[in-house]
């Protein structure tokens, strides 16, 4: 393994498992408590506000750190575009069978939660590249805070929520352990966390109080779709970068590094992200999240912990696992080794025989320069000889 290769691999350590167990929680519990419950407490809308600017480009810088090694196209394709075509197609299955009217618009994966995969799959292809580039996280800041402005960056492809994280993405590509590790020495952590909690309070009050929507923060529409003008969009969007990426560093500093008998949950998110929305779709259509007993912030919470708990469980990834390797077992040909026709031999012996010619014109010039200098030699021993006698 070359020298390059080992310093882009990142341990896995328990800090990058335990920060994943808390962001895969709360995008769980930030969206069962968006079906009913935010609309009925303002208190939990605010919970949800706060939430919402943070967890998703957490997540995201997560992901890039976790991304370094050299991409696979064909890996990345199993791994990812195939979770998202099933996970789109089983939320949309979800809503049909409650009688439900959704559009099959896989081009277009709003109402459900696979945008992410398909983001991550986009970011995975490209990060090699766009890594080299000096200064991309301001770049990509800057960039996102135009295409907010700009229609064409909607909910197609996902392009606008694409475009608007993934400055956290290549933030956390070019992160390194070494930081981590300097970051975490600081003394002062109640400091970090009361810092965190007040930024976090002044902007989830100043977001509603001027009736800014949440969806400014999701990252999926224009400024103007969103219902502000493109000036205040885009503070409002540079303000979520500054508290996004000021508690992304306050979790590298506050999360424990330690093992614990869940720390399995932070390497099973996939199956949790997978399976947790059409359950709660499900959920919803059915009236149980109307259940008066459900409709209690702290009843959520731990439903969402139950949600974790099950859907993260080693038996539940076992099937998630060998159903994704079932279906690429039977769309995709194994690989084999290319058939060698003879095309690389030929420009091989054309390369030999090009190099024999100038081999053989070479020691010809030898020769004659050697004929030329015995020839010289003769002739002046001739002279010297004359010159004697």
């Amino acid at each position: 393994m070359s020298k390059n290769t080992k310093e882009q691999e990142i341990p896995y350590s328990y800090l990058v498992d335990n920060i994943k167990i808390f962001l895969i929680f709360l995008v769980v519990f930030n969206h069962i408590i968006a079906f009913q419950l935010v609309k009925a407490d303002q208190v939990v809308r605010f919970v949800w506000y706060g939430i919402t600017i943070f967890h998703m480009p957490a997540f995201i810088f997560i992901s890039g750190y976790l991304s370094k090694k050299p991409q696979d196209v064909m890996k990345n394709v199993k791994n990812l575009l195939i979770p998202y075509i099933l996970g789109y197609t089983l939320t949309w299955a979800a809503q049909i069978w409650l009688g439900n009217k959704m559009d099959y618009e896989l081009l277009r994966p709003s109402g459900t939660v696979m945008w992410y995969v398909l983001a991550l799959f986009a970011y995975r292809l490209t990060i090699e590249a766009f890594g080299k580039i000096r200064f991309i996280v301001p770049l990509s800041i800057i960039f996102a805070l135009w295409a907010g402005t700009r229609m064409e960056f909607s909910t197609f492809l996902s392009a606008s929520r694409i475009v608007v994280f993934f400055p956290f993405f290549v933030a956390g590509y070019l992160w390194k352990s070494e930081y981590t590790k300097v970051i975490r020495k600081f003394k002062g952590k109640i400091v970090v966390a009361l810092f965190v909690i007040i930024l976090l309070f002044v902007a989830t009050n100043y977001m509603i109080g001027n009736n800014i929507p949440v969806d400014l923060f999701r990252g999926n529409h224009s400024y103007l779709a969103s219902g502000m003008d493109n000036v205040e969009g885009m503070v409002v969007r540079g303000m979520m970068y500054l508290i996004s990426f000021t508690v992304i560093f306050a979790l590298l500093v506050l999360m424990p590094d330690k093992r614990h008998p869940f720390i399995f949950l932070g390497r099973n998110t996939m199956g949790i992200y997978f399976f947790h929305y059409p359950i709660m779709i499900l959920m919803n259509g059915l009236m149980i999240l109307n259940i008066p007993q459900l409709m209690n912030v702290w009843a959520l919470f731990g439903v969402s912990v139950l949600f974790v708990l099950i859907l993260g469980s080693l038996p539940v990834d076992w099937v998630y696992t060998n159903v994704m390797g079932l279906i690429t077992f039977i769309l995709f040909k194994r690989e084999k080794k290319v058939e060698d026709e003879g095309l690389e031999d030929e420009y091989d012996s054309e390369e030999e025989d090009r190099f024999a010619v100038l081999a053989q014109r070479r020691m010809a010039i030898e020769e004659l320069a050697a004929t030329w200098d015995t020839s010289f030699d003769a002739e002046e021993k001739e002279d010297h000889e004359e010159g004697q006698s």
